[in-house]
């Protein structure tokens, strides 16, 4: 529900339920273990036969980024699953998640014609998502995108490393925001001129995940390229990639200090309208004047 991340004379808390914390267990250690045994299979797979032997293996092989995209989609659902403990995900609650991740193959695909590097606002929009609807909302989000997405602009073995990347991105988002580390993004009341607050705080930490998420490419690509993890190594591929992340970063930002609080907002209203908070609700009929005849 709207405000939840915050309760009078009560310490915030980074994880409201048990659910959050296994999710950030799956994120943290489950995924992390995949991208690594991953990354030993491309560095030690078999070299691919010539066209007229091709096999069935040579096929697994040579889709093997697809496939890794698609198991680690399945498993980036699970955290988001998590959330409803006993009731059933509907098709509602998934739409808006469906909607948000479209978002960001359009805006990614759009922003591709500024001559900017890496100026996309896909990030953006997967912190928008995680705080409207939570932290295992904005890691499906940020899987979700960076697989679709990358169908466009070609599928490799980068994807699943995109996909972890912008879902954490989303994940911290969500925890950070319920912490209340953000302020009352999307809640707060106008002013006496009818303005609302700029999320500052939510703007920032937009900027530093365009940094944030650049790191985590330049390890893949450091593992992948290099084979040896060095700090030499870590600090020329982050000094090589400065100015693409410095341009996300801010990209990043802008849209969150354009649009972040009315986008949450309106994201808000939907999530009360239609139910979408993943919680099951138990309600008490009030008490009516006919239970006075029945006693």
């Amino acid at each position: 529900m709207p405000g939840k991340y915050i309760e009078d004379g009560k310490r915030k808390k980074l994880f409201l339920s048990p659910r959050t914390r296994t999710a950030a267990l799956v994120i943290s250690i489950v995924l992390p273990v995949l991208l690594v045994a991953y990354g030993w299979f491309m560095g030690h797979r078999e070299a691919l036969h010539v066209r007229a032997e091709w096999t069935f293996q040579d096929t697994l092989i040579q889709n093997s980024d697809v496939l890794m995209g698609a198991v680690f989609l399945v498993i980036s659902a699970l955290p988001f699953y998590l959330v409803f403990d006993r009731k059933r995900a509907q098709a509602r609650d998934m739409v808006p998640i469906a909607l948000m991740a479209a978002m960001c193959v359009v805006g990614r695909a759009a922003f591709a014609l500024i001559p900017l590097p890496n100026f996309k606002p896909v990030s953006a929009i997967i912190i928008i998502t995680a705080v409207a609807f939570g932290p295992e909302a904005g890691y499906l989000t940020g899987a979700l995108a960076g697989f679709v997405s990358n169908f466009l602009f070609g599928q490799g073995p980068w994807t699943p490393w995109q996909m972890f990347s912008w879902g954490v991105v989303g994940f911290l988002a969500g925890l950070l925001y319920q912490a209340g580390m953000f302020g009352p993004v999307g809640i707060q009341e106008t002013d006496e001129k009818g303005r609302r607050r700029k999320p500052v705080l939510l703007c920032i930490y937009g900027f530093l995940s365009g940094f944030g998420y650049g790191w985590v490419m330049n390890l893949y690509y450091v593992l992948t390229y290099i084979g040896t993890l060095s700090v030499p190594a870590m600090t020329a591929a982050c000094i090589s990639s400065f100015f693409f992340d410095l341009s996300h970063g801010i990209c990043t930002a802008m849209v969150l200090w354009i649009t972040g609080e009315a986008w949450v907002r309106k994201l808000l209203r939907i999530k009360v309208k239609f139910g979408l908070a993943g919680e099951e609700r138990k309600y008490v009929m009030p008490p009516s004047d006919m239970d006075d005849i029945f006693d």
